[in-house]
């Protein structure tokens, strides 16, 4: 019998406890003309936030290539998203030089509208 492991090695879950983090999902289309859109028509950005303290505490995202899904984690890791994130859309703005730049801020947006929603409930 073959016992594997059941997850990948190198994956790593924040410190939070599971009852006290929420999973948030953005979603954007991707651009015609993006590399991208030729795998993937939508770009999503998956985000888990601590409950009590509205941080980003891991981040996952469909962008293509690793660098790119290791910046996005970089930028938003830390991140207070119960607050204004222009701050951030503008650095992504800034430091991405790519066509699918207006995707991956228009998904943020989406995820931090879904989060300011639910947390004003």
């Amino acid at each position: 019998m073959i016992l594997t492991e059941s997850r990948p090695r190198g994956w790593e879950t924040a410190a939070v406890a599971r009852h006290d983090s929420i999973i948030v999902i953005g979603y954007a289309r991707v651009a015609a003309g993006a590399a991208a859109h030729a795998v993937q028509e939508h770009f999503t950005i998956s985000l888990r936030i601590d409950r009590k303290t509205h941080v980003v505490t891991e981040v996952d995202s469909t962008a293509v290539t690793g660098l790119v899904r290791r910046w996005l984690a970089d930028l938003l890791l830390g991140v207070d998203f119960s607050t204004d994130i222009s701050h951030l859309l503008g650095e992504i703005e800034e430091n991405y030089l790519g066509h699918g730049n207006g995707a991956i801020r228009q998904a943020i947006v989406d995820a931090w509208r879904r989060y300011g929603a639910r947390i004003s409930k």
